[in-house]
């Protein structure tokens, strides 16, 4: 994850946090994984539709 991103896990663990506590996005464990997610709030920001669930 890091190196694709060009930051390091810990970097991307911070940033992850900030916008989860913002708001902005959920994560959840799968095993190993974390897997981030925006929340409507995310997507209202971005300018992207919400999801069709």
């Amino acid at each position: 994850m890091g190196k694709s991103a060009g930051i390091s896990p810990a970097s991307a663990s911070y940033h992850a946090t900030i916008l989860r506590n913002a708001g902005l996005i959920s994560s959840r464990r799968v095993g190993v994984a974390v897997l981030h997610q925006l929340t409507e709030l995310g997507r209202e920001l971005i300018g992207r539709q919400p999801a069709v669930v």
